[in-house]
Order: structure tokens, then sequence, then C-alpha cells
């Protein structure tokens, strides 16, 4: 069983895949001349933004550095 600061570690580096996905995500969706394709992309940009947001959240109460509500 893996303890809270281990899952916390992993959260971390789940974190830069997911901000590394979602720059490359922005930079495409800049080039994008199809304005259909551009709206995709940005969409997921959008998901990947919470992802980030929430994990961020998760690894900031698992290190004791806020409180959950």
């Amino acid at each position: 069983m893996k303890t809270t600061a281990e899952i916390a570690d992993e959260y971390e580096r789940n974190l830069v895949l997911l901000r590394q996905r979602r720059d490359e995500l922005k930079a495409q969706a800049k080039a994008e001349p199809d304005a259909k394709k551009r709206i995709r992309l940005w969409h997921r940009v959008g998901l990947l933004d919470g992802m980030i947001t929430s994990s961020a959240e998760a690894v900031s109460i698992m290190r004791g550095e806020r409180r959950g509500q």
C-alpha cells in the first residue's frame, strides 16, 4: 500500500505530463486554420486545465499545505 507522500509524488509527476500535453494542444490550437478543429482543441485544453487544477489542489492537501473542504 502506498503512503500519502508517495501518492502525492505520483500526482506531481502526472501533473508535469498534463501540463506538457496542455501546452502542446495550445500550440496546436493556435496554429490550426480549421475553426471546428480549433474549437475542439481549445475544449480539450480547458478539460486539461480542470484536471491540472484539481490534481494540484489534491497534492496541496496531501502535503498538508492546505485543508480539504
